[in-house]
């Protein structure tokens, strides 16, 4: 046996309808904009691009600075590693000043 449930259009109060729930139609979101760029970089590009405008460049573009952020990034990583080892050589764990001028030298 089936039962068939039918929505109630009218209160229990004479006079006075019920309100019915309204229902959820799914429409389908805007599509999102994919960004241009996503970035992977611990370094602002906005200091990058100050710093190249600081020393001569007149304008710099989006993939110009990207580019710059990465090769500063990753010349950061290879002077750290290499300090390190000059600290670690030394007996110590905190990177000093001479560390980082020998582990440039080396670079």
């Amino acid at each position: 046996m089936v039962s068939k449930t039918v929505p109630k259009t009218a209160s229990k109060k004479p006079g006075k309808l019920a309100v019915k729930a309204k229902q959820s139609t799914s429409k389908k979101a805007a599509p999102v904009k994919p960004k241009t760029s996503v970035r992977a970089t611990d370094l602002p590009i906005a200091a990058v691009v100050r710093i190249a405008k600081a020393n001569g460049a007149e304008r710099v573009g989006s993939d110009g600075a990207e580019l710059i952020v990465q090769m500063t990034e990753a010349y950061l990583g290879r002077l750290t590693k290499e300090a390190n080892k000059m600290a670690s050589h030394g007996g110590r764990k905190t990177i000093k000043e001479e560390d980082v001028e020998l582990a440039s030298q080396n670079i």
